[in-house]
């Protein structure tokens, strides 16, 4: 399985299908003659918000959005919002605007600015997306939005990406083989090559870090650890046994 990897205020105008509320307003989409309207989608856990050129895969994302805030909390034990607001951008600029440049080509983002948290995805990238798919997107930008307050800017990469994936993965059946695809037993160094080319490996090889405290900390234990070091801007690596880690990769993915 390939690794995946913000709202625009709209007062609500009417109902919708399956208790949904929509509100509309014309959208000019650059460079093409079609005329689409801008839609706000609100279930009881967020609202997402895009162009209705883009409603069926608004429709999608609406309909996981309270399984997923829903899973996360359940794994988490946090006090937080519990709700997500997630906009589809109806162009690349408008996609730049929120992320910025360097997080654009990513298939969701979930940012802080002075509108709030938000989840941003990319259409591009998220519309081919399966369901499963699409629901570990939802569910990894989730708990960016849930862990933010307990997070420091300068925290460690493989922790908070790691930690957002372990939370993503969690329940759905899936071995580690197929959750990491890419990953080997071959590591000697917790990654941190997050933004160059070897960045789908390290957001696999930091997801496996966690599977494997998982099976020495439990569940509740995974989850402790996070809030131990999430606020802190470096983990002290004899908190993390590489050599178990090696040895337990060897023994699930061979």
């Amino acid at each position: 399985m390939k690794h995946l990897r913000t709202l625009l205020a709209i007062t609500v105008a009417m109902t919708f299908l399956l208790g949904l509320t929509v509100a509309l307003r014309p959208v000019a989409v650059p460079g093409e003659d079609v005329r689409c309207e801008q839609a706000v989608l609100t279930v009881s856990s967020g609202t997402v918000t895009s162009s209705s050129c883009d409603g069926e895969l608004a429709q999608r994302v609406v309909g996981m959005v309270d399984e997923s805030v829903r899973g996360v909390a359940d794994i988490l034990d946090i006090s937080w919002a519990e709700r997500v607001d997630v906009v589809v951008p109806s162009s690349d600029l408008e996609l730049v605007a929120l992320v910025g440049p360097a997080f654009a080509d990513m298939a969701g983002v979930a940012i802080r600015d002075e509108s709030g948290q938000r989840v941003v995805l990319n259409r591009a990238r998220t519309a081919p997306l399966s369901d499963l798919e699409l629901r570990v997107l939802l569910r990894h930008e989730i708990t960016h939005v849930a862990t933010r307050d307990l997070t420091s800017d300068s925290a460690p990469l493989w922790l908070v990406e790691g930690f957002a994936d372990w939370v993503a993965f969690h329940g759905l059946g899936l071995s580690l083989r197929q959750a990491a695809p890419a990953l080997t037993p071959d590591v000697a160094a917790v990654p941190t090559d997050f933004g160059g080319p070897g960045r789908e490996l390290a957001y696999q090889q930091a997801y496996s870090i966690m599977v494997y405290l998982e099976s020495t900390l439990g569940e509740r234990g995974v989850v402790d650890f996070f809030r131990r070091h999430a606020s802190m801007s470096a983990v002290d690596l004899g908190d993390v046994d590489v050599a178990g880690w090696r040895a337990f990769l060897e023994s699930r993915i061979g």
